[in-house]
């Protein structure tokens, strides 16, 4: 059964979900690229025993309490603390002296997931002296992310990872000044989501709610088609103040994007740009 391939998806079935998703719940799907797209349906097709997306656009329109869960399943959730730590290296490096002698840092995390993105910036700005007038917003399409993001617990054998990306960042700092081990698992302390507010919010079809110093958008634009990551970029800079901070995935680029033109670029290897003053 591991090793079936999943259904195929007809592209007339694949426009009913489309449609579905936009006119019943207002999410937009379809300039999500599509070879990705189908390979997630079709797992979710193959978890759930449904012969074909029919039948789960069927679910979907006749129990509106489906989706949190379907949204769960649809959404990629690869994420861990410090990701990538010489980016995090690069940001507090290059980023953070440009930003600590402003009156405020407004922080927006696009696609927050579990939220170990949100506690890795909450533990940067403490060492680099900078929580206490940051305010944190962390946004994703998943309810049920968020939800588990608001927890700060995770599985204990994520442990020795998230040490080794912390020093990696951070050296000498102990992962037990900011997390706890309970019941078999990971626990953040509670002071680190005192300044971050948890949203739910589709970058796809809604628009940014303020203007930030700072906007991380990380290894979400790879599941879009050029056309989608065009529009998703130009919100993100428009959310910017002038002179504030995009870091986007390090494997990511800013290629199809007319509004790169308005960045200029702090460390291209770790995808950091600054919008023109």
């Amino acid at each position: 059964m591991f090793n079936e391939a999943l259904p195929e998806i007809p592209d007339g079935e694949l426009e009913r979900f489309f449609q579905i998703m936009l006119t019943q719940y207002g999410m937009d799907f379809r300039e999500y690229a599509p070879a990705s797209l189908k390979r997630r349906l079709g797992t979710v097709l193959k978890r759930y025993s449904l012969s074909s997306l029919s039948l789960l656009n069927q679910r979907l329109l006749s129990q509106p309490e489906y989706l949190d869960l379907f949204i769960n399943e649809i959404t990629v959730s690869t994420t861990e603390l410090f990701r990538d730590p010489s980016a995090w290296v690069a940001l507090r490096q290059q980023a953070f002296p440009l930003l600590a002698g402003l009156p405020q840092l407004r922080i927006w995390h696009v696609g927050v997931s579990t939220g170990e993105e949100v506690l890795s910036m909450a533990i940067l700005l403490q060492e680099s002296g900078l929580y206490a007038k940051a305010q944190l917003f962390a946004t994703d399409i998943d309810q049920r992310a968020l939800e588990q993001a608001q927890k700060a617990a995770y599985p204990l054998r994520l442990k020795g990872l998230y040490q080794q990306n912390l020093q990696a960042v951070l050296p000498g700092i102990p992962l037990a000044k900011y997390a706890r081990e309970e019941e078999g698992k990971l626990i953040f302390h509670p002071s680190l989501l005192e300044r971050v507010r948890f949203i739910r919010h589709n970058i796809v079809s809604e628009s940014p709610f303020g203007e930030y110093e700072l906007v991380l958008c990380r290894n979400l634009l790879i599941y879009f088609t050029p056309t989608l990551q065009d529009k998703v970029v130009t919100k993100l800079v428009d959310s910017l103040i002038p002179g504030g901070i995009l870091m986007i995935g390090t494997k990511e680029s800013l290629f199809w994007c007319k509004a790169a033109k308005r960045l200029t670029s702090l460390n291209e290897i770790e995808r950091i740009y600054r919008k023109r003053l």
